[in-house]
């Protein structure tokens, strides 16, 4: 990955390419989580909701500078 706090940022103006590299990268650990709950749950539902949630959790991200 490029440098995250670039990366963070350009995803947090919109760019679509820095949000799916972010997704890219976090990706095992969503599926990760998937796993764990996975049999409660319907995995593609979860893995979806995951998605999402990191999305918008991402655009509120703010750093410490």
């Amino acid at each position: 990955m490029k440098n995250f706090e670039e990366v963070l940022d350009k995803a947090q103006s919109g760019n679509v390419d820095a949000m799916d590299e972010l997704i890219y990268q976090y990706y095992p650990m969503i599926k990760s989580i998937v796993y764990k709950y996975g049999k409660k749950v319907d995995k593609e539902e979860l893995k979806e909701y995951l998605i999402l949630k990191f999305i918008e959790n991402t655009k509120k991200f703010r750093k410490k500078y």
